[in-house]
């Protein structure tokens, strides 16, 4: 069913109004076909920042925390003293706690940034439970639930709330599936605007209708455009749709273009626009792909214990994973010494020492000398020599691999040449 420009949907039923239900995810906006400097190019979208600005598809975005203290007894044993955990503040070394009360959690309305303590929690041991926000997460504490559970567990959970503002890289799209991302925000001054001084909202490229082949959302927009200048309501369902000409017709009754194709004028150099620019109400709707919860960024960070790569979940500050289809683009191109710093160099770069008469692996350990003392250094148990042993430049994924197979009972043998 057609939306009205309040975002609303109307139906007569038996000629009486009934209670109009709304769509809470988007709002009818006014949308121009036309290019614009290319920003639209493809798919993508221009939106007008002062609209924006005056509230459209500003979204708010809730999330919670949640923490439990759980002190039951395991296995009939009682907990001792030291291991109660109970929510509270103190000094903590993983975060901030300059928000939370003396109760460990935050007043209502604090502004909590990257790395603060959101829920402050330690045992009387002094060791700390308390949950942090992580590198991607903010907002402005909304609700503080303080309460116990049918098992007698005490939890809470603090609700965090962040507005947004629709930026470069969001995602949008028209009831058609007609979706896009935000290329530009424009000055409303330098829109294209009517010579009833209508500017419009966003702007679409032309090139998305051919191929997508969504007809239907011309169709709304000037259906939208007769009943926003004063038209009978209509439904717009696939079954029941007016047709082509009673759409035509009533645009061409209000003194419009039969096809709703508008003379515009440019707002940088305020001259006529040549060609005619199809221009209407069009209900777009916010979706939840946003820049902000996908831009990811990494110089050093953590790695994982075991095999000493990068780790890999963006919430954890990790790596981006470079494949094997990734380095077949490398090789493809020959960039050999780029291909050696992605997979090396900036992955788990490692030193090992080999023994280059017997080609095994090297132990650093150590050992007696004459005279009686001991010195730290490479040696081959196997040659029992330090003459050969020679430091090679290895992924400890390698490293690693040998040393688990060794377990094993397997030998790696080594060649190495000199660079």
């Amino acid at each position: 069913m057609l939306s009205d420009c309040l975002g609303r949907s109307k139906y007569d039923h038996h000629k009486g109004m009934l209670p109009r239900p709304e769509f809470f995810n988007g709002q009818c906006a006014i949308v121009a076909v036309n290019v614009h400097l290319g920003y639209n190019q493809e798919d993508s979208l221009v939106m007008n920042r002062a609209s924006l600005e005056r509230g459209m598809f500003r979204s708010e975005h809730i999330r919670s925390y949640k923490a439990e203290v759980e002190n039951s007894e395991a296995a009939g044993k009682k907990p001792k003293t030291d291991d109660l955990v109970s929510f509270g503040k103190m000094q903590s070394k993983i975060g901030r706690v300059d928000s939370l009360d003396d109760d460990g959690f935050p007043y209502i309305g604090a502004n909590l940034q990257t790395g603060d303590i959101v829920i402050g929690k330690h045992a009387a041991s002094g060791v700390d439970h308390s949950i942090k926000l992580k590198h991607t997460e903010k907002g402005m504490v909304q609700k503080v639930v303080l309460s116990a559970n049918d098992e007698g567990k005490n939890f809470a959970v603090v609700s965090l709330r962040q507005v947004r503002s629709p930026c470069l890289g969001d995602k949008f799209s028209s009831m058609h599936g007609q979706k896009g991302v935000l290329g530009f925000l424009e000055s409303q001054e330098n829109f294209p605007f009517t010579k009833q001084g209508i500017v419009p909202d966003i702007v679409i490229n032309p090139h998305a209708f051919p191929s997508r082949q969504t007809p239907g959302q011309l169709l709304e927009a000037a259906l939208a455009k007769g009943i926003a200048l004063g038209g009978g309501l209509k439904y717009a369902t696939p079954f029941t749709s007016p047709s082509v000409e009673d759409i035509t017709a009533q645009l061409h009754r209000l003194g419009f273009s039969r096809w709703g194709d508008e003379r515009v004028y440019d707002g940088r150099t305020g001259e006529k626009v040549q060609s005619l620019i199809f221009m209407g109400p069009t209900f777009y709707q916010r979706l939840t792909h946003m820049a902000e919860d996908k831009v990811k960024f990494r110089n050093t960070g953590p790695v994982h214990p075991l095999t000493r790569q990068p780790v890999a979940d963006r919430k954890r500050f990790g790596g981006i994973k470079f494949g094997e289809m990734e380095r077949d683009c490398l090789i493809a191109h020959g960039a050999a010494a780029n291909l050696h710093e992605r997979l090396f160099t900036l992955s788990d770069s490692s030193q090992m020492h080999i023994c280059r008469k017997c080609k095994n692996m090297a132990n650093v350990i150590q050992r007696p000398v004459f005279g009686g003392r001991k010195i730290r250094g490479p040696y081959c148990r196997f040659c029992e020599s330090v003459e050969d042993v020679v430091r090679v430049n290895v992924p400890y994924g390698a490293k690693l691999l040998c040393q688990e197979l060794f377990s094993m009972g397997i030998s790696l043998k080594f060649d190495t040449e000199l660079c």
